[in-house]
Protein backbone atom coordinates (compact mmCIF):
# COMPACT_ATOMS: atom_id res chain seq x y z
CA UNK A 1 0.00 0.00 0.00
CA UNK A 2 1.51 3.40 -0.72
CA UNK A 3 2.39 5.44 2.03
CA UNK A 4 -0.14 8.70 2.16
CA UNK A 5 1.96 11.87 2.90
CA UNK A 6 1.44 13.74 5.49
CA UNK A 7 0.68 17.03 3.19
CA UNK A 8 -2.09 15.74 2.32
CA UNK A 9 -3.76 14.89 4.83
CA UNK A 10 -5.59 16.53 7.57
CA UNK A 11 -3.11 16.86 10.49
CA UNK A 12 -5.39 18.16 13.20
CA UNK A 13 -8.31 15.96 12.25
CA UNK A 14 -5.40 13.19 12.84
CA UNK A 15 -4.50 14.73 16.45
CA UNK A 16 -7.93 15.27 17.39
CA UNK A 17 -8.44 11.22 16.46
CA UNK A 18 -5.77 9.88 18.14
CA UNK A 19 -4.19 10.29 21.90
CA UNK A 20 -1.22 11.40 23.45
CA UNK A 21 1.74 9.70 24.20
CA UNK A 22 4.16 10.41 26.85
CA UNK A 23 7.49 11.88 26.04
CA UNK A 24 10.47 12.03 27.92
CA UNK A 25 13.25 15.05 27.38
CA UNK A 26 16.01 13.66 29.00
CA UNK A 27 18.96 15.48 26.81
CA UNK A 28 19.43 19.05 25.74
CA UNK A 29 16.38 20.55 25.92
CA UNK A 30 15.52 22.96 23.18
CA UNK A 31 17.75 26.54 23.73
CA UNK A 32 15.07 28.76 25.63
CA UNK A 33 12.92 25.94 25.74
CA UNK A 34 9.85 25.65 22.71
CA UNK A 35 6.18 26.48 23.80
CA UNK A 36 4.94 22.83 23.33
CA UNK A 37 6.55 19.87 22.55
CA UNK A 38 3.76 17.02 21.87
CA UNK A 39 3.75 12.80 20.78
CA UNK A 40 0.81 11.71 19.16
CA UNK A 41 -0.37 8.35 18.45
CA UNK A 42 -2.45 8.24 15.34
CA UNK A 43 -3.85 6.26 12.93
CA UNK A 44 -1.05 6.95 10.48
CA UNK A 45 1.67 5.89 13.31
CA UNK A 46 3.06 8.36 15.83
CA UNK A 47 3.33 12.05 14.95
CA UNK A 48 5.73 14.58 16.58
CA UNK A 49 4.23 18.24 17.26
CA UNK A 50 6.66 21.21 18.02
CA UNK A 51 5.71 24.73 18.67
CA UNK A 52 8.42 26.88 18.89
CA UNK A 53 8.23 30.04 21.65
CA UNK A 54 9.27 33.49 21.32
CA UNK A 55 11.52 33.13 24.42
CA UNK A 56 13.49 30.55 21.75
CA UNK A 57 14.13 32.92 19.07
CA UNK A 58 15.13 36.01 21.05
CA UNK A 59 17.49 33.74 23.01
CA UNK A 60 18.98 32.64 19.78
CA UNK A 61 19.05 35.70 17.87
CA UNK A 62 16.95 35.35 15.17
CA UNK A 63 14.44 37.44 13.56
CA UNK A 64 10.71 35.95 13.12
CA UNK A 65 10.36 37.97 10.15
CA UNK A 66 13.51 36.90 8.52
CA UNK A 67 12.18 32.68 9.01
CA UNK A 68 11.02 31.98 11.97
CA UNK A 69 12.50 28.40 13.59
CA UNK A 70 9.42 26.45 12.29
CA UNK A 71 9.52 27.94 8.64
CA UNK A 72 13.73 27.05 8.81
CA UNK A 73 12.83 23.56 9.74
CA UNK A 74 10.69 23.04 7.20
CA UNK A 75 12.60 24.90 4.62
CA UNK A 76 15.81 22.48 5.86
CA UNK A 77 13.36 19.19 5.27
CA UNK A 78 12.58 20.64 1.42
CA UNK A 79 16.26 20.96 0.88
CA UNK A 80 17.29 17.21 2.52
CA UNK A 81 14.62 15.98 0.27
CA UNK A 82 16.06 17.33 -3.18
CA UNK A 83 19.28 15.79 -2.04
CA UNK A 84 17.73 12.49 -1.32
CA UNK A 85 18.55 12.44 2.44
CA UNK A 86 16.88 9.67 4.49
CA UNK A 87 15.14 12.24 6.99
CA UNK A 88 11.53 12.18 8.96
CA UNK A 89 8.85 13.45 6.98
CA UNK A 90 7.63 17.14 7.91
CA UNK A 91 5.06 19.75 7.87
CA UNK A 92 4.57 23.03 8.32
CA UNK A 93 1.49 23.99 10.14
CA UNK A 94 1.88 26.98 10.81
CA UNK A 95 4.01 29.56 11.22
CA UNK A 96 4.81 28.25 14.43
CA UNK A 97 4.71 24.75 14.53
CA UNK A 98 5.65 21.86 12.89
CA UNK A 99 4.30 17.79 12.64
CA UNK A 100 6.92 15.32 11.90
CA UNK A 101 6.44 11.57 11.46
CA UNK A 102 8.32 9.61 14.50
CA UNK A 103 11.05 7.41 14.18
CA UNK A 104 11.32 4.58 16.85
CA UNK A 105 15.26 5.04 16.81
CA UNK A 106 17.45 6.41 19.50
CA UNK A 107 19.55 9.63 19.51
CA UNK A 108 22.93 9.24 19.36
CA UNK A 109 23.34 10.36 22.98
CA UNK A 110 21.00 7.44 24.30
CA UNK A 111 22.42 4.50 22.04
CA UNK A 112 25.84 5.93 23.36
CA UNK A 113 25.02 5.55 27.48
CA UNK A 114 22.77 2.40 27.19
CA UNK A 115 24.90 0.47 23.96
CA UNK A 116 28.74 2.02 23.49
CA UNK A 117 30.10 3.96 20.73
CA UNK A 118 28.98 4.33 17.25
CA UNK A 119 29.42 2.70 13.77
CA UNK A 120 29.84 5.18 10.96
CA UNK A 121 29.56 4.19 7.28
CA UNK A 122 31.44 6.98 5.78
CA UNK A 123 29.09 8.05 2.97
CA UNK A 124 26.05 8.69 5.31
CA UNK A 125 28.54 10.68 7.30
CA UNK A 126 29.66 12.88 4.26
CA UNK A 127 26.10 12.82 2.53
CA UNK A 128 24.53 14.38 6.48
CA UNK A 129 27.81 16.90 6.50
CA UNK A 130 27.52 18.18 3.50
CA UNK A 131 23.50 19.28 4.56
CA UNK A 132 24.92 20.35 8.32
CA UNK A 133 27.10 22.78 6.06
CA UNK A 134 24.99 24.04 3.61
CA UNK A 135 22.21 24.61 6.23
CA UNK A 136 24.85 26.56 9.08
CA UNK A 137 23.45 23.98 11.61
CA UNK A 138 24.63 25.30 14.68
CA UNK A 139 22.88 23.08 17.05
CA UNK A 140 23.68 19.36 15.85
CA UNK A 141 24.26 18.04 19.01
CA UNK A 142 24.13 13.97 19.53
CA UNK A 143 20.42 14.33 20.46
CA UNK A 144 19.57 15.92 17.67
CA UNK A 145 20.19 13.14 15.27
CA UNK A 146 19.05 9.13 15.61
CA UNK A 147 20.99 6.39 15.04
CA UNK A 148 19.30 3.40 12.83
CA UNK A 149 21.51 0.73 14.69
CA UNK A 150 20.55 -1.76 11.93
CA UNK A 151 22.04 -0.36 9.22
CA UNK A 152 24.58 1.85 11.22
CA UNK A 153 23.54 5.00 9.50
CA UNK A 154 22.86 8.16 11.30
CA UNK A 155 19.49 10.33 10.45
CA UNK A 156 19.20 14.13 11.30
CA UNK A 157 16.55 15.49 12.90
CA UNK A 158 15.71 19.19 14.28
CA UNK A 159 17.16 21.16 12.00
CA UNK A 160 15.57 24.67 12.51
CA UNK A 161 18.57 26.36 13.54
CA UNK A 162 19.30 26.67 10.08
CA UNK A 163 20.02 29.34 7.27
CA UNK A 164 21.29 32.01 9.87
CA UNK A 165 24.59 34.55 8.97
CA UNK A 166 27.22 33.33 11.25
CA UNK A 167 28.98 30.24 10.80
CA UNK A 168 28.05 27.18 11.98
CA UNK A 169 29.23 24.95 14.10
CA UNK A 170 30.91 21.68 13.35
CA UNK A 171 28.38 18.74 14.25
CA UNK A 172 29.03 16.15 17.16
CA UNK A 173 29.38 13.07 14.63
CA UNK A 174 31.86 14.69 12.43
CA UNK A 175 33.68 15.42 15.43
CA UNK A 176 33.39 11.41 16.74
CA UNK A 177 33.87 10.03 12.81
CA UNK A 178 37.05 12.63 12.71
CA UNK A 179 38.69 10.82 15.79
CA UNK A 180 37.94 7.38 15.45
CA UNK A 181 38.12 6.82 11.23
CA UNK A 182 41.02 8.80 10.38
CA UNK A 183 41.80 6.67 7.51
CA UNK A 184 38.91 7.83 5.60
CA UNK A 185 38.46 11.04 6.38
CA UNK A 186 40.74 11.52 2.65
CA UNK A 187 38.64 9.54 0.59
CA UNK A 188 37.10 10.79 -2.14
CA UNK A 189 33.75 10.20 -2.39
CA UNK A 190 30.76 9.81 -4.87
CA UNK A 191 27.22 10.10 -3.08
CA UNK A 192 23.98 10.94 -4.23
CA UNK A 193 23.46 13.97 -2.01
CA UNK A 194 26.46 15.40 -4.17
CA UNK A 195 25.24 14.59 -6.98
CA UNK A 196 21.68 16.57 -6.79
CA UNK A 197 23.31 19.54 -4.88
CA UNK A 198 25.13 19.70 -8.19
CA UNK A 199 22.02 19.71 -10.07
CA UNK A 200 20.42 22.12 -8.58
CA UNK A 201 21.45 26.25 -9.84
CA UNK A 202 21.01 29.21 -7.09
CA UNK A 203 17.49 29.99 -8.33
CA UNK A 204 16.44 26.57 -7.65
CA UNK A 205 18.13 26.65 -4.08
CA UNK A 206 16.78 30.27 -2.85
CA UNK A 207 13.08 28.99 -4.18
CA UNK A 208 13.70 25.94 -2.01
CA UNK A 209 14.33 28.37 1.18
CA UNK A 210 12.99 31.42 0.61
CA UNK A 211 14.67 33.59 3.03
CA UNK A 212 13.40 36.63 3.62
CA UNK A 213 16.50 37.95 4.91
CA UNK A 214 19.42 39.41 1.65
CA UNK A 215 22.17 38.90 3.75
CA UNK A 216 21.19 35.10 4.79
CA UNK A 217 20.27 34.40 1.17
CA UNK A 218 24.26 35.35 0.30
CA UNK A 219 25.47 33.35 2.77
CA UNK A 220 23.79 30.28 1.35
CA UNK A 221 24.81 31.22 -1.77
CA UNK A 222 28.18 30.90 -0.66
CA UNK A 223 27.95 27.90 1.37
CA UNK A 224 26.65 26.22 -1.68
CA UNK A 225 29.60 27.50 -3.84
CA UNK A 226 31.68 26.44 -1.29
CA UNK A 227 31.05 22.76 -0.95
CA UNK A 228 31.21 22.69 -5.27
CA UNK A 229 34.74 21.18 -4.98
CA UNK A 230 34.79 19.30 -1.76
CA UNK A 231 34.96 15.65 -2.57
CA UNK A 232 35.98 13.97 0.83
CA UNK A 233 34.78 14.43 4.86
CA UNK A 234 37.84 15.99 5.35
CA UNK A 235 37.45 18.67 2.92
CA UNK A 236 34.10 19.53 4.73
CA UNK A 237 35.95 20.18 8.12
CA UNK A 238 38.38 22.52 6.28
CA UNK A 239 35.41 24.37 5.42
CA UNK A 240 34.17 24.12 9.19
CA UNK A 241 37.37 25.12 10.38
CA UNK A 242 38.29 28.31 7.46
CA UNK A 243 41.33 26.31 5.82
CA UNK A 244 42.29 26.31 2.44
CA UNK A 245 42.17 22.10 1.27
Amino acid sequence: MAIQHLKNMNIQQLLQEGYELPLAMKHYPSRGQTAVQKLYQTKIGKLFLKEVSKRNHEECKIDIVSGTLAEREYWAFLLAQEMKLNVPELILLNESTTVQRWLDYPDANTFMTEQGKLTFKAENVFECALFDYLTGQIDRHDANYLYNFSDKEILLIDSAHAFLIFDGSMPDYLKLFEASNQEMLTKKMEVLAKRMLKSLNTKELQKLVPLRNAEEGKTLVKRYEQLSTVKSISDVIALYRGRKR
